[in-house]
This record gives structure tokens, C-alpha cells and sequence, in this order.
């Protein structure tokens, strides 16, 4: 009886060690990481085929080295908030209420006039060629001009165009000190491409290049694409929802009128689209649109009746930037879609250049245009 006993026991003492986990399973114990990235491309793809953004992508990274979706990382200078929504144990992936929500916005636009880099890409860089290259000195140069320039014009998020390389936005954000949050450019990939860009202050949480076809009855196949990337940004800043678009229509130097009216229709097609579709945000455009009031691409945005020009309550003197043999004309222009948030304060358009008879910001060829935007 007592060796039965003594068995007996043994059993129960190896039973109790084998079955003692009565914690979290094994299976709970590590959740896989499911979040979505923060930053979502929305490009559609150029004519080629290619439906985004290389992802050997090599421009100034933001130091994110994956994204949970494979992407090898961020390459837009987007530093604001972590990469997804760790969410709660129960799944619940909603968030506070944001407060304090900002009143106010102020955006500009400002053509950075060839901000090219130190590297010859075209292999013709002689001073009757386009495309510029720069010394090391020169280059540090110009950027920490354009720094001033930025900093003169004071704005929470600014529109730029003729920006050539990721490498070249991102060394102009560095230089301004800390101003802004994030930085992305629409970059066309080809060699001495100038291309549409933005700083901004908050957070990017999408972006989308518009390379795609868009219809041009005028011109030969019925198609073409915008000139530049048409770069639409949404930002999230002081709790307010911001669309943003930065556009550079197509230059009257090889004058092409009809790629330009196609661009004007494009664009406000796809404005009124955004704001439609996001009536919580405010949607604005910015660029350097190379037509002036009147002409038959600004009346086409003007004449839709949900697209404001925000500088036409100015005097036309007051609403140049950029002088055309001796000419003060205005090229460079804001709108926004009325329909959507917020409301530009009237007479808050302003021409920021180097003196009132001057209508340049050095070290470019155009001056700035800021407004500000109201969401009271």
C-alpha cells in the first residue's frame, strides 16, 4: 500500500508541473504587428504603367527604415507621428477628439526658379544649357538663400516649384531651423527635372503625384499629362484636415496653350473631386500656373464657381510676381475649392518680394504668394 501510495503521488507532482501555465496562452503572448502606414500613396501611375514610387527611392530619408507593408522606407522628409495606430487590446482603433483644433492657416506658393544640385545630370550644364551645375560653395549658397526666402515669406505650409532632387528639398528643409514638420517633392524622375514640392508644418497622411493621362481635345491623341507632377498633399495640422495641391503648369517658353488649358480643366476637375469628397477639409492650389487673370486656363478655373482666386480682391498691381520684359504680371496663383472648409480672409493675399517695384523673392525669378485661411 505504500509503494501504491508513493506512485500515486509521484503522479500527481508530474501532472501539476506540466499543467501549472495557466497564464496568457503561448499564441496571445506576441500579437503580430498589423498596422497600416500613416503616409499612403495615391499615385495612379503615369502612362507607363508605373502605378507609384520607385521603391529603391534614394532621396533624403526621414530615418523610417520599414514600413509594415514591405516599403523599405520613407524617402518624403514625413517626420511627424509614428508609422500606424498601436491601438488598444479590445481593437478599438478609434481616437480622442483632437483639441486644440488651430483657427487659422496661412499657405503660400513660391517657384524656387532652377534649385538645381551640384551634379551635371544632363551631361550639358554650359552656360547656354538648362540645366546648371553648381559648386559645393555655390549650392550651400542657395540653399541657405532660399532659407531666407522661406523664412520671409512666413507661411505654416509653402508650395514650391523648380525643385530638382529629393536630396535638394530636403537640405532646404534642414535649413530652415526646425519651421516645418515634413517636406515631399512630386519628383518626374528624368534628368534636370524640375518638380513641385511642398514644406509643411502638422503631419502628411497621403500623397499623390497626378502623372496619370488626362484629356486633351485639342491636342493630338486626345490625351496628355499634366507638365509636372499635379502634387496633391493632404496634411493633418493643428487638428484640422488640410488638402494642399502644388501645380507648375506648362511654361510659354515652347509654348504649348493647349497642354495648358488641358492642365487648368485637369486640375479643377480633380479639385472639386477632393473637396466633394472631403467637405471637413480645406483645399487649396498653389503654383506657378504661367497664365494671368483673363487668360482663357485662369478663367476656366475662376469660371467654375467653386474655385476662388484668393488675390483677385487685391489691385491688379498688387497681385504681380514676376516680371515679364518690364511687365509686372501675375503667373503665380492660389485658389480655393469654396465648397469644402474654411474661408480665405479677404484681402489677406500678399505678394511677398523684395520691394514693393520688385517683383522677385531672391534668389528666384518670381516673388511668393501667401494668403490666409480662416476655419472660424
Amino acid at each position: 500500500m505504500k509503494r501504491i501510495f508513493l506512485i500515486l503521488l509521484a503522479v500527481l507532482a508530474v501532472g501539476c508541473s506540466s499543467g501549472g501555465n495557466s497564464g496568457t496562452d503561448d499564441s496571445d503572448a506576441v500579437r503580430p504587428d498589423s498596422d497600416e502606414p500613416a503616409v499612403v500613396d495615391g499615385d495612379t501611375g503615369d502612362p507607363a504603367g508605373d502605378s507609384g514610387e520607385p521603391d529603391g527611392d534614394t532621396g533624403g530619408s526621414d530615418g523610417d527604415t520599414a514600413e509594415p507593408d514591405g516599403d523599405t522606407g520613407d524617402h518624403d522628409g514625413d517626420t511627424g507621428g509614428p508609422d500606424g495606430d498601436t491601438g488598444d487590446p479590445d481593437g478599438d482603433t478609434g481616437e480622442p477628439e483632437c483639441e486644440p483644433k488651430i483657427s487659422g492657416v496661412k499657405i503660400a506658393t513660391y517657384n524656387t526658379h532652377l534649385f538645381f544640385d551640384t551634379v551635371c545630370d544632363t551631361g550639358n550644364c554650359n552656360p547656354s544649357d538648362f540645366e546648371e551645375e553648381l559648386s559645393t560653395s555655390e549650392y550651400s549658397a542657395r540653399v541657405a538663400w532660399l532659407a531666407e526666402a522661406v523664412e520671409k515669406i512666413d507661411a505654416d505650409i509653402v508650395l514650391l516649384q523648380e525643385v530638382e532632387k529629393e536630396s535638394c528639398l530636403a537640405d532646404l528643409f534642414d535649413a530652415t531651423g526646425g519651421d516645418f514638420d515634413a517636406w515631399y517633392l512630386g519628383e518626374k524622375g528624368y534628368a534636370a527635372s524640375v518638380d513641385t514640392g511642398v514644406l509643411t508644418k502638422g503631419e502628411i497622411t497621403y500623397r499623390n503625384k497626378h502623372v496619370e493621362q488626362i484629356d486633351c481635345p485639342e491636342c493630338d491623341g486626345g490625351k496628355t499629362t499634366f507638365s509636372r507632377a499635379f502634387l496633391e498633399i493632404h496634411v493633418k495640422l493643428g487638428c484640422r484636415e488640410i488638402i494642399v495641391f502644388s501645380a507648375h503648369f506648362k511654361s510659354k517658353n515652347d509654348d504649348d496653350s493647349n497642354r495648358r488649358l488641358a492642365e487648368a480643366r485637369a486640375a479643377a476637375e480633380i479639385m472639386e473631386r477632393v473637396a466633394r469628397d472631403n467637405p471637413q477639409a480645406l483645399v487649396v492650389l498653389g503654383g506657378d500656373l504661367n497664365d494671368t487673370p483673363g487668360s482663357e486656363p485662369i478663367e476656366i478655373l475662376e469660371s467654375s464657381g467653386s474655385l476662388l482666386r484668393v488675390a483677385s480682391d487685391l489691385p491688379v498691381i498688387d497681385q504681380a510676381t514676376y516680371n515679364y520684359h518690364g511687365e509686372a504680371i501675375a503667373i503665380d496663383h492660389i485658389f480655393q475649392a469654396v465648397n469644402a472648409s474654411g474661408h480665405y480672409v479677404p484681402k489677406s493675399a500678399e505678394v511677398i518680394k523684395n520691394s514693393p517695384s520688385y517683383y522677385a523673392l531672391d534668389p528666384s525669378d518670381h516673388a511668393a504668394l501667401r494668403a490666409t485661411f480662416s476655419f472660424e
